[in-house]
């Protein structure tokens, strides 16, 4: 029951019940309602776009409210907190808390307008720095930087942007207008600017102006009527006025805390009335009735038409869709460990009806390839540890359940990987057992698969195991590919197009032994000085298992080779078509025999990224535990290990996340899978701060 069989709903009803039918609709959760049109002049619909447009803004206020809410009052909790399941309401008590929405509604209203203020005096806090900053080169000027002389005088007050003594200008007016008696003097000589007051006769003033200019000279943009230390001071007073404006509207903002709960409410509650709107924008309705058209899984049909039938006067007609006119939408129904693999497979593509559920599938081997490819028993006892915490702490709703058995199951897959490649925090219990000084040796090290092989030897002995179960992996793609081809009654392609590439894969085995890892697993297989039995035996049987099924695999691969170049004229022959097409199909097959040879190499060795990922995780571990010995402080070693594990811990958890998901969607959905599917939309109760429950 992984992809839930569709019926189609059409429900007829009085008028007069149509709010209150979609509100047990909506609170069922389990109907996705269409807009159908009718070939009748009896129907018509209503536009509900406007009520739909004011629902919309009322929730953008409340949601601006709660997010300035939050911002000036956090809400109390940590991160394991966010996992807490929703508060349970009755239908009841949600109807009397609605009745409330105005008054909510308004504290949502003085909130924003609390915060505008407070946007508005940082702005002019902005706007009265950015004044301070011109003025304050006048800051030592005795006279308002607008003056212009006395009777007799004319005064010049301006800058030249740049670096120059007082001597210097001097020297240049005195250049320029020899016959021109004048004085100046510098404000300010700074490595922008020159600020200077010049003074001279009032009949020499335009000459005296004019070599002013000449020498860069040019007046304040906003000259103050005061001395500039009065404007100054006015624009710190404005700014001290806008701050305490500021800390006064974000202590009343702060009061608001108390209304969270119902703020919370209120997004719930226009969310909801968003939604319903929308779906009666959708229904058919007359002068005495309504008709409303809608898909539900047929789990829910007999539950739903019961409950309706009891609580109002409907006519109500269940029937199948048509697959072939209608894009049924898909809903899916996985157990526990299925659902975990539910956001992935959506993040890539919903199946279709014609699809095999990939959930399921894929989680047999995603946290095993995720578990290789982190591979630090420290590190995945330590999701264990945290997975387990939350889901003994909280009763988890499905949704953030399936989230954390995810880490759960990711965390087992990498502990189990983690002792087999000996992964401890890196090699932590080697420097445990030396007094956290380099040196030691690990006493666990016999839980190691690989400890007891040479560094070269274990990595070729890794790298093949990693090439095998990347052909597990794919010929389990293709198998599933079979099974739903078979299920679909297309048996004949389905043995044709898949049979070939699985015994091509499986052919692969013998030349992944003979050219990367045959000479190393021999050597340690054969060598007397091993004191390790049980890992010497596991790779005597490899070996005698690569000798004894060498040559048959090798058949096998050549099976495959020549099915392949015959599968598009047994295609052929079996669709009766002509005999050029048929003959036509010996060249198909001898390019798909070199499509398949070169597509297999390409999908096996991707799986070498197993080794890269798994070595990089327990190499940059070893690095940290080495640095933070080198002090020789237990004290820093404790420091430099904990911040070093935790960025080690999370940039490998991104990778492996990545890598993972993408050995998934590349090499395992690429046998099996096309996706395309819409997903089921129902009309539900999209709330955040509460769930509804039954009530009597």
């Amino acid at each position: 029951m992984a992809i839930l069989k569709m019926k189609r709903i059409e429900l007829l009803a009085m008028l007069g019940d149509s709010k209150s039918i979609l509100d047990l609709i909506q609170q069922s959760g389990c109907v996705e309602v269409l807009d159908v049109e009718e070939e009748s002049n009896d129907f018509y619909k209503l536009s509900m776009s406007t009520s739909v447009n004011q629902f919309e803004k009322f929730k953008g206020v409340a949601t601006q409210a709660l997010e300035i809410l939050n911002q000036y009052a956090p809400k109390d909790g940590g991160l394991l907190d966010s996992f807490a399941p929703r508060p349970d309401m009755t239908v009841t008590d949600f109807y009397k808390k609605s009745q409330d929405a105005d008054a909510i509604l308004s504290k949502c209203y003085g909130i924003n307008a609390l915060y505008k203020e407070i946007q508005d005096a940082k702005t002019e806090i902005i706007r009265a720095q950015t004044s301070i900053d011109q003025v304050m080169p006048w800051a030592n000027l005795d006279i308002p930087s607008s003056y212009k002389g006395t009777q007799f005088t004319s005064c010049f007050i301006g800058s030249i942007g740049e670096p120059i003594t007082e001597a210097d200008i001097n020297a240049k007016l005195a250049e320029a207008v020899p016959e021109i008696d004048f004085k100046v003097e510098t404000v300010l000589e700074d490595k922008n600017q020159t600020c200077l007051v010049a003074i001279c006769h009032n009949e020499n003033a335009k000459d005296f102006e004019q070599a002013l200019r000449s020498i860069g000279f040019v007046t304040p943009s906003d000259p103050t009527k005061h001395e500039p230390a009065v404007r100054i001071k006015r624009l710190e007073a404005q700014i001290e006025k806008c701050n305490e404006k500021i800390a006064e509207n974000e202590e009343k903002i702060k009061t608001y805390a108390e209304f969270r709960g119902d703020m919370e409410f209120l997004v719930d509650y226009f969310t909801l009335r968003t939604d319903k709107y929308q779906a009666l924008d959708k229904i058919e309705m007359s002068d005495n009735i309504f008709v409303l058209h809608g898909y539900v899984p047929e789990i829910y049909v007999e539950g739903l038409t019961k409950k309706l039938e009891s609580l109002f006067d409907v006519a109500i007609s269940i029937t199948d869709p048509d697959p072939e006119t209608e894009e049924i939408p898909v809903l899916l129904d996985n157990g526990s460990i299925g659902q975990t693999m539910e956001s992935i497979t959506e993040m890539y593509a919903l199946p279709t009806h014609n699809d095999v559920d990939p959930n399921k599938a894929m989680a047999v081997f995603y946290y095993l390839l995720f578990g290789l490819m982190l591979g630090d028993a420290g590190y995945g006892i330590l999701m264990v540890i945290a997975c387990l915490i939350v889901k003994f702490k909280f009763r988890l709703e499905p949704k953030k359940a399936a989230t954390v058995n995810y880490g759960l199951l990711c965390g087992i897959g990498t502990t189990f990987w983690g002792i087999v490649l000996n992964g401890w925090f890196g090699d932590l219990p080697a420097y445990l057992a030396n007094g956290l000084k380099m040196g030691g040796t690990n006493p666990m090290s016999k839980l190691s698969f690989f400890e007891a092989m040479e560094t070269s030897e274990a990595t070729v002995v890794f790298l093949m195991i990693c090439l095998m179960i990347g052909i597990i992996h794919l010929v389990y793609g293709l198998c599933i590919n079979i099974y739903n081809m078979w299920k679909h009654g297309n048996k004949f392609e389905a043995i044709f197009e898949n049979v070939p590439m699985i015994l091509i894969f499986i052919g692969f085995l013998p030349l992944i032994d003979s050219q990367i890892s045959g000479v190393a697993l021999r050597a340690y297989a054969t060598d007397p000085t091993v004191t390790h039995g049980a890992i010497q035996g596991v790779c005597r049987a490899l070996v005698v298992f690569f000798d004894t099924c060498s040559k048959p695999l090798l058949m096998v691969l050549a099976a495959g080779a020549a099915l392949t170049v015959l599968a598009p004229v047994l295609i052929a022959i079996k669709n009766k078509q002509k005999f050029g097409k048929v003959a036509g199909g010996f060249g198909a097959g001898l390019y798909a025999l070199y499509n398949a040879a070169s597509g297999a190499l390409g999908d096996i060795l991707s799986y070498a990224r197993l080794l890269a990922l798994g070595l990089c995780t327990g190499i940059i571990a070893s690095v940290i535990n080495q640095l933070a010995a080198m002090p020789g402080n237990p004290i820093l070693f404790v420091i430099i290990f904990v911040f070093g594990h935790v960025v080690n811990m999370a940039i490998n958890l991104i990778g492996t996340y990545v890598h993972t998901n993408r050995l998934q969607y590349v090499e395992l959905y690429a046998k099996f899978y096309e996706g395309g599917g819409r997903g089921f939309e129902p009309l539900t109760v999209n709330s955040k701060s509460f769930k509804f429950k039954e009530e009597n």
